[in-house]
């Protein structure tokens, strides 16, 4: 079984990749549920699915630069409220997870930026993923 290190991630806005993004990680898709009603005579508690798929949020942070344009680009976007189609989460150069054909991200949060005296300032960003979930491109290690 292959397993992966985060040391070639990446993140990249467009064909750019956002400087010095340092992690990334994703919550998942999930299904939601409903609670069944008990009837006379249950003595454990049912649920089903109840058919609305969530595709989840994404995050990544990393050092702060000032000076990095795709950082101020998503700051812009979560500003104005656009959403993403081309915001790509690399593992390595080969593998890497977009927003599905038909779907969307919208930065939720950006510039949260933590300048602490004695470090290097971090800089993190969140994202709703809307309409289809993420999706793997690319198998390599």
């Amino acid at each position: 079984m292959a397993k992966i290190c985060g040391k070639g991630g990446k993140v990249a806005y467009g064909s750019v990749i956002v400087a010095n993004m340092v992690e990334w990680s994703m919550s998942g898709f999930s299904m939601g549920t409903v609670k069944k009603d008990p009837a006379f005579g249950d003595t454990i508690a049912e649920y089903c699915v109840d058919g609305v798929g969530d595709p989840g949020t994404i995050s990544f942070s990393g050092n702060w630069d000032p000076a990095d344009a795709q950082q101020k680009a998503l700051h812009t976007a979560c500003a104005a409220g656009t959403s993403l189609t081309n915001l790509y989460l690399y593992a390595n150069t080969s593998t890497f997870w977009r927003v599905g054909s038909g779907g969307s991200i919208f930065v939720t949060k950006s510039q949260a930026i933590s300048l602490p005296r004695s470090g290097i300032g971090t800089i993190s960003f969140e994202g709703q993923v809307s309409s289809a979930a993420m999706e793997q491109v690319g198998t390599g290690t």
